[in-house]
C-alpha cells in the first residue's frame, strides 16, 4: 500500500464516498490554494537528503504535567452545576424549662451551587497540495527514517483518539501523519498551559476561542452560588501568599516548610472533619521549584521549630540531609508531617521573572505551589477533565446526514478544508476542568527561587525555549536539461 492509498484509507474516509455525488468534502472551498511548501520527501523535501542514517533523534522538549493524571470523560452538558452543602445554621429558640415545652429548633441546611464551563481550542494543519503527497525525489530519498523518542506522551484527554498523541511509526514517511503530529504538539502545548492559566474572562466575543476554568481559577477564593451570586465562603480554597519570599536562606527555608505544612494540615483536618478521608493529594509545582525546594527542605524540616536556649545547639547530620533530599527527588515527593506527598512537575504553571514582575530579583523566578485533591473516600475522583461529546447520538445523526468531511476521534473533531487540490485540516476540542472539592485544595502563591541554572522550556513563547535548524524546504535537485539550455540561449 503506497502513501496515497494509506491516506485515503486512514485519514480521508470521506474520499471513499466520492462516487455518485457522495464526495462530502467536494463542496468546501476554504483553503487559500497556496501550500506552505514544507514536505518530508520529494523535491526540496526537508528529510530527503540521500544516504542519511535512518535513526532520527530530536531536541524538542516535551512539557511535564498533571494532564496524564486527570481522568477524561465525554459530556453533553455545557453548563453543569454541582450542589455543595455548606453548613447548617445555628439552633433557634430557648432551652426548655418544663418537660413539655418545645426545645430549640435545629438549624437549616445551607447549599451552594457551583459550575465549570467548556473551553474551545482550535488548531489547523499546514496547507498542502494533495497530489504532492507521496512523491519521492529519486531512489535515494530515504524512506526508512524512524523517530527516536517523542516530546509528547499519551496522557489524559489526548489519549482519547486513535493517534491523538502517539507517534506513528510512519511519521517521517507519511506527509499527512506529519501534519497531524505537528497539530498534536501544538494542541498539547496549548491545553497544558490552559489547564493552569485558563480564564473564561479571556473568551473571544464571537465564541471562536474560549478558555476553560484553569486551576488558578478553581483553587481560589470568592466562590459564589451560580444561581443567586451569594458568597459561599465554605467552598473557598486555602490561599497563602508567600509574598515573593526567597527559600534559599535560613529564614525562607524554614518559612516555606511551615507554610506548606500548615496548608496540608488545614485541608487534611477539614477532610477528616467532613468524613471524606482518605484523600489522595498531589503537590504540583514547576521543575525548578521542586529542585530548589528539596535542597532546603531537609535541614528546615528536621530543625523546624526547634527550641534552643543559651549555648544549646541542634545537630543534624549532613549525610541524613543529603539522603532525605535525594530520596525526595528520586521519589518525586515532599515529606510533610511524616507523610510522603506525591509531587507532580508541570511546565504549564505560570512563572514570573524580573522582566515581567518587579517583585522578582534578577536571576530568580516566582511561581505558585498547588495542593490538589485528586480523589476522596472510596477512590471517588474529585478533580478530572470532561470534553464535549462529539460522538453523542445527535452528532452522529449529523454525520450520517451528509457531513462526511467531519472526522471524530475521541475528544477531537476534525474537518477537511480545500480549494481545488490544496487541502488542510482544522481540529477543535472543548475540554472542561472540574474540581468538586475546592475547599480541600490549597495554593501557596508567589514563592521565589534562585537556581544556578534554569531548565529548558517546552513552549516557544518561553524565555528558555530553544530550537534551530531548517524550517522550509531544502534545496531540491537542479539538473542540466535541454530546455534550460534553450531558455538560456
Amino acid at each position: 500500500m503506497d502513501v496515497i492509498e494509506q491516506l485515503a484509507k486512514e485519514l480521508l474516509p470521506a474520499l471513499q464516498k466520492a462516487q455518485a455525488g457522495q464526495y462530502g468534502v467536494g463542496y468546501k472551498h476554504d483553503a487559500t490554494g497556496v501550500p506552505t511548501g514544507q514536505y518530508i520527501h520529494g523535491p526540496g523535501g526537508n528529510l530527503a537528503f540521500p544516504g542519511v542514517d535512518p535513526s532520527v533523534f530530536h531536541t524538542v522538549v516535551g512539557n511535564k504535567g498533571i494532564l496524564g493524571q486527570l481522568p477524561a470523560t465525554p459530556s453533553q452538558y455545557t453548563n453543569p452545576t454541582y450542589y455543595v452543602i455548606t453548613g447548617v445554621t445555628g439552633d433557634t429558640g430557648s432551652e426548655q424549662n418544663a418537660v413539655c415545652e418545645r426545645p430549640p429548633s435545629a438549624g437549616l441546611k445551607k447549599t451552594c451551587l457551583i459550575t465549570s464551563v467548556f473551553g474551545r481550542y482550535s488548531r489547523s494543519t499546514r496547507e498542502i497540495e494533495f497530489d504532492r503527497v507521496g512523491k519521492l525525489r529519486d531512489r535515494a530519498d530515504p524512506m526508512d527514517l524512524v523517530l527516536v523518542g517523542s516530546p509528547i506522551a499519551q496522557s489524559g484527554v489526548f489519549n482519547t483518539g486513535p493517534e491523538s498523541v502517539a507517534t506513528p511509526e510512519d511519521l517521517l514517511k507519511n506527509e499527512i501523519k506529519q501534519l497531524m503530529w505537528e497539530r498534536n504538539v501544538s494542541l498539547h502545548r496549548l491545553v497544558s498551559v490552559q489547564l493552569w492559566q485558563g480564564n473564561p474572562v479571556n473568551n473571544s466575543v464571537g465564541g471562536g476561542y474560549m478558555e476553560m476554568t484553569g486551576f488558578d481559577q478553581l483553587i481560589n477564593t470568592g466562590y459564589v452560588d451560580a444561581q443567586t451570586n451569594q458568597r459561599c465562603y465554605a467552598v473557598d480554597s486555602d490561599l497563602k501568599n508567600f509574598n515573593y519570599g526567597r527559600i534559599d536562606n535560613a529564614a525562607g527555608g524554614t518559612s516555606i516548610v511551615a507554610t506548606v505544612s500548615a496548608a496540608y494540615h488545614y485541608v487534611k483536618d477539614l477532610a477528616e472533619r467532613t468524613g471524606v478521608m482518605p484523600v489522595r493529594w498531589v503537590l504540583a509545582m514547576r521543575s525548578t521549584m521542586f529542585y530548589e525546594l528539596t535542597a532546603v527542605w531537609p535541614c528546615s524540616y528536621l530543625t523546624y521549630r526547634c527550641q534552643v536556649t543559651g549555648d544549646q545547639e541542634v545537630v543534624v547530620q549532613g549525610t541524613e540531609q543529603v539522603r532525605m533530599r535525594d530520596e525526595m527527588r528520586a521519589g518525586k515527593y515532599l515529606l510533610i508531617d511524616g507523610e510522603r506527598i506525591e509531587v507532580v512537575l508541570d511546565d504549564g504553571i505560570a512563572e514570573a521573572t524580573n522582566t515581567t514582575n518587579a517583585n522578582v530579583v534578577a536571576g530568580c523566578f516566582a511561581s505558585d505551589i498547588y495542593l490538589i485533591p485528586m480523589s476522596v473516600v472510596g477512590g471517588r475522583g474529585v478533580t478530572y477533565l470532561e470534553y464535549a461529546d462529539y460522538n453523542a447520538a445527535p452528532m452522529r445523526s449529523v454525520l450520517q446526514a451528509g457531513a462526511q468531511e467531519i472526522m471524530v476521534e475521541g475528544a477531537f473533531a476534525t474537518t477537511l478544508m480545500r480549494s481545488n487540490w490544496c487541502i488542510y485540516w482544522i481540529t477543535k476540542l472543548e475540554p472542561r476542568l472540574v474540581m468538586r472539592t475546592p475547599w480541600l485544595a490549597a495554593r501557596i502563591q508567589n514563592v521565589q527561587v534562585c537556581p544556578l541554572q534554569h531548565e529548558r522550556e517546552p513552549f516557544p513563547a518561553d524565555p528558555y525555549f530553544t530550537d534551530g535548524g531548517v524550517v522550509g524546504p531544502r534545496p531540491g535537485p537542479s539538473y542540466y536539461t535541454p530546455w534550460k539550455n534553450r531558455a538560456a540561449q
